[in-house]
């Protein structure tokens, strides 16, 4: 099974971005946790369905040279940087993505504890084409749309890029319900919340 598991908003302050974000939607972020030896931390909105925002930003407590921490520092913006699918086999979205020569990197192992000490382990795969999704196995762990603040559900998440035939050849063997349109590579969401329909932009 797979589906549209999060959307990572990216910004080059934490704070700063679930101020926009709490200001956009009425809805105030829960703090996550930091991505040791990635260079970032985050904050969690639920949207519902199993499905969450995640803003993500620099973690200053952390070494950030080389890592996507300073990456989200030196671009300055903030907006939707990328997607994650959910899926239990990761092995088979390779393999997926391998037919339509997509070529897939090595599965690797992250872990967070959360700020009430609870431990989420889960497994990632990227693809070497950046602007596709990335995909994630929850493995054990509690899901974190489970968890934190709701309120806000997704009404259309929006996928441009050079190439639509071959993103949407591989969204219909993923049995992804998105449509990939012609234009710059870019993703936008909207969403429902209190203060009513409100749009993401892209980073």
């Amino acid at each position: 099974m797979t589906q549209l598991d999060h959307i990572m908003y990216a910004c080059p302050d934490l704070q700063a971005g679930i101020d926009d974000i709490y200001a956009l939607t009425g809805v105030m972020p829960a703090l996550g946790g930091s991505h040791p030896g990635v260079g970032t931390r985050n904050a969690l909105l639920s949207l519902g369905n199993f499905q969450y925002l995640e803003i993500i930003a620099p973690d200053p407590a952390q070494e950030l040279a080389g890592t996507t921490g300073q990456l989200l520092l030196d671009h300055g913006g903030s907006g939707i940087r990328s997607w994650a699918v959910a899926s239990d086999n990761l092995s088979e979205v390779a393999s997926q993505a391998a037919a339509l020569e997509l070529n897939s990197r090595e599965i690797i192992d992250m872990s967070r504890t959360t700020p009430e000490g609870v431990e989420l382990a889960w497994r990632l795969l990227f693809l070497e084409d950046s602007h596709m999704p990335f995909f994630i196995d929850w493995l054990e762990s509690p899901h974190p749309a489970l968890s934190t603040p709701s309120g806000c559900t997704l009404e259309r998440f929006n996928i441009t890029t050079p190439t639509p035939a071959v993103y949407q050849s591989f969204l219909d063997a993923l049995d992804l319900p998105l449509n990939a349109q012609g234009g710059a590579p870019a993703f936008s969401a909207q969403l429902s919340t209190p203060e009513g329909t409100v749009t993401l932009e892209p980073w």
